[in-house]
């Protein structure tokens, strides 16, 4: 097994608490479901702020590497944002903050020479992947607004 299908598996299997965090509410209700979507925030606060602390592992070489290295703590600080946030109950800009956090450190991480670099089926799994995490969050942003499964109605 190649180094790709290892980081695609393993990025699959983190993606699964998403995908379950987002469904569960829609499947489960109740008041349980507020707790859900805090995990799914808590999760992928944690994962923005991990990603964001990859800019130290890229080349010190490549072009940018100082900005990028600024670029990766803002992410990281993002995703202490998105916990504070959270943490004051102001879950729908925590939920939309998360959204945002997670497709642009995709475009950050595509811009970076060490990316063009990585293999094609990386650079899909890539984008896959945080098409996913992102839908994930507007399934929950759709079930926090929905009139009739909003926790505080």
């Amino acid at each position: 097994m190649n180094i790709t299908n290892i980081k695609s598996t393993y990025g699959y299997i983190g993606f699964l608490p998403f995908a379950t965090f987002s469904l569960l509410p829609w499947i489960i209700g109740g008041e349980i479901s507020k707790t859900f979507i805090v995990f799914q925030l808590a999760y992928g606060a944690i994962i923005i702020t991990f990603l964001g602390g990859f800019a130290w592992g890229w080349r010190d070489n490549q072009k940018n590497q100082k900005l990028n290295l600024s670029i990766g703590i803002g992410f990281s600080l993002l995703g202490c944002s998105i916990l504070l946030l959270t943490y004051f109950k102001m879950i729908l800009v925590s939920l939309s903050l998360s959204i945002i956090s997670f497709y642009c450190f995709y475009i950050f991480e595509k811009s970076t020479e060490d990316f063009e670099k990585k293999d094609i089926d990386y650079q899909k799994f890539r984008k896959l992947l945080t098409l996913l995490v992102c839908i994930s969050f507007l399934i929950s942003i759709g079930y926090w607004i929905n009139p009739y499964s909003n926790p505080y109605l």
